[in-house]
């Protein structure tokens, strides 16, 4: 039994040893748990040999969004349920031995949290909550202890809050609302997120706006609508945003269902994915103008709710939550897609890599 263990351990290490050299990736996957799936996911893939080794899972319900401290010491995750018992989760990570422990969870006062991003600066942590329509805002101790909500922001009846990030300068935090068609501006002052209405963008009715990214330097803004399944890019002007562009990310007209949206590291080329009908990745060149130009459409498994591109820009890896998959893709030089291996998993819905 000893010399057992100590062969699982041994192998363990290795296993974590690799992943921190510059030919191996570890991930984070959140997941549905309404199936098998055993909640949070820390893997290792092997670059040269396309390989995946599972290095451990801790559980948690319908963990669906995962965000990281900067020091990846701290993991944090929404619990996507009712308005009753939906939940944002505070986790001790440690890539180095390959443990995930809960250290607490919080009530987000707002039901089916999809989003979770954490302000390094404030110590504050913060979700976007679809059915509960509002933002909540946690801050948190050193040791990464999740205090009760200090705001809970609430917005319109029809409000579906879906995305909360900061811009590129950290000057300000723009928040999705799918139900309104607006995407809302805010500021951190004595840290309480206010918002700056005169800031808020207006979108085309009926777009749905989901997930958004800014180009590098923070110019332009590209606004994913989930209903319209088409991508708005916006310039920023003194914290103004002018429409430049409106561009249809597939050709089915009456199709819904986008849903996530990348720019690749080196700021070439614009990705965006597509659920529900004619399931794939739209990919896009960025003009010097920061407008769009559409290259190409790669076809992936069913329901691609999240996808994310390592730090070199050479994989994406999309999450194909209906058919309970990752699948892993080589850019190319000109932005189109190769798949290379795939890795089940069961109900997967985000990806996080580490450093």
């Amino acid at each position: 039994m000893k010399r057992l263990f100590s062969a699982i351990t041994l192998l363990l290490f290795s296993v974590i040893s690799l992943a921190q050299n510059g030919k191996n990736i570890q991930f984070l996957v959140g997941t549905y748990t309404d199936s098998d799936s055993e909640g949070i996911y820390l893997y290792n893939f092997d670059k040269e040999n396309l390989k995946f080794e599972k290095i451990t899972s801790v559980f948690a319900k319908n963990p669906s969004y995962l965000a990281l401290s900067p020091d990846e010491k701290l993991l944090f995750s929404v619990s996507e349920n009712g308005q009753e018992d939906s939940e944002v989760l505070s986790f001790s990570l440690d890539k180095k031995v390959g443990k995930i422990n809960l250290i607490n969870a919080q009530n987000t006062k707002g039901g089916a949290p999809c989003y979770v991003m954490y302000d390094s600066g404030n110590k504050n942590v913060i979700t976007a909550n679809y059915t509960g329509g509002n933002i909540s805002v946690f801050t948190i101790t050193e040791n990464g202890v999740l205090q009760e909500i200090s705001q809970n922001i609430t917005f319109d009846k029809h409000s579906h809050l879906h995305s909360v990030q900061f811009s590129p300068d950290k000057k300000r935090v723009l928040a999705t609302d799918l139900g309104t068609d607006k995407v809302y501006s805010f500021k951190l002052k004595d840290n309480q997120l206010q918002r700056i209405q005169n800031e808020d963008i207006t979108l085309p009715k009926g777009m749905g706006p989901r997930h958004f990214t800014f180009s590098a330097d923070g110019k332009y803004l590209y606004v994913l609508g989930e209903l319209s399944r088409e991508i708005i890019v916006l310039k920023q002007k003194k914290n103004q945003f002018i429409k430049l562009q409106a561009i249809a990310t597939d050709e089915f007209t009456n199709g819904k269902g986008a849903a996530d949206i990348h720019i690749s590291p080196d700021g070439k080329f614009l990705y965006a994915s597509n659920r529900l009908v004619n399931d794939g990745i739209a990919i896009f060149s960025i003009q010097k103008s920061g407008k769009l130009k559409k290259i190409g459409y790669q076809a992936t498994k069913k329901h691609p709710r999240n996808f994310a591109i390592t730090s070199d820009g050479k994989y994406m890896f999309v999450a194909s939550r209906d058919e309970n998959v990752i699948q892993v893709f080589e850019i190319q030089l000109n932005g189109l897609l190769e798949l290379k291996t795939e890795l089940n998993v069961p109900k997967p819905v985000c990806i996080q890599f580490l450093k």
